[in-house]
């Protein structure tokens, strides 16, 4: 449930590159170029690689890193390391996550600007607030079931915590009974916070369907914080802006493809 991010193998990489490069080191006659460099930097915020960039000594350490992995790189093709199932396996998952980076970059990239971000973050201000809620929840692998549990759940006499201890497929509800603690609404999937900041104190809802499942969530308290400026956000607004686009983006693909999931297979043990 926590906010690792769906989607985070699609980590969009927003940039571009020249069509020449310079050799920044050589490695046994292999050269290092800015190529690898800014490969390497693509995958951390502008202003940071900017001052990376500008550094020489941080520079640096990022070219020796990738010179040690040249050296790990050429050890591991003499011992032909690059010729086996494993290796071939890996190339292929790579393969598709590049294009599906590249994919999204050129679709989605253009519409994550300045003045988008902020549009996102003038509409989503609940989202940057320092609103904390205490919940605790019970997860369940169907809609059915979680429908069941909500009406135990809210029957006379429950005991919540009780029934996440011997019912939620959550690992964690064997020792902590579904206590969740106080969170706020960027440690949880949106699916999950959106309806738990929704809704009141002493409150059970559900069904909430998320990835994980489908959860019977009852808050136990909420704290009231403020809304934090934009430019204290901004990086996140405009990652939450590119994670909502994705999503989007992907929806609408799975929409027109046809996905079939084998249960079986999947819940062989």
């Amino acid at each position: 449930m926590r906010a690792a991010g769906v989607l985070t193998v699609l980590a969009l990489i927003f940039g571009t590159t020249s069509a020449w490069s310079a050799d920044l080191a050589k490695v046994n006659g292999k050269a290092i170029t800015d190529k690898d460099l800014d490969t390497a930097l693509a995958g951390i915020p502008d202003a940071q690689r900017e001052t990376i960039l500008k550094d020489a000594n941080s520079k640096r350490q990022i070219i020796n890193g990738l010179v040690e992995q040249e050296l790990l790189a050429q050890a591991a093709e003499k011992e032909k390391l690059d010729q086996t199932p494993d290796f071939k396996s890996a190339l292929e998952g790579f393969r598709k996550q590049y294009l599906a980076n590249r994919l999204l970059q050129k679709n989605l990239g253009p519409e994550v600007n300045e003045k988008a971000v902020k549009k996102f973050y003038e509409k989503n201000k609940n989202r940057y607030s320092t609103d904390m809620v205490h919940a605790q929840h019970i997860l369940v692998a169907t809609e059915e079931q979680a429908r069941e549990m909500l009406k135990k759940a809210k029957a006379p006499g429950a005991d919540f915590q009780e029934l996440a201890e011997k019912n939620s497929k959550d690992p964690s509800a064997k020792n902590n009974r579904g206590d969740l603690g106080f969170f706020g609404r960027d440690r949880m999937v949106p699916e999950f916070t959106e309806p738990a900041f929704k809704a009141s104190e002493g409150e059970i809802i559900g069904p909430v369907k998320t990835g994980y499942g489908y959860h019977v969530i009852k808050i136990i308290k909420k704290k009231f914080g403020k809304v934090m400026d934009f430019a204290d956000v901004e990086l996140k607004a405009q990652n939450d802006l590119r994670q909502e686009l994705a999503q989007s983006f992907v929806g609408k693909l799975r929409k027109d493809a046809k996905v079939e999931f084998i249960d079986k297979a999947i819940d062989a043990k």
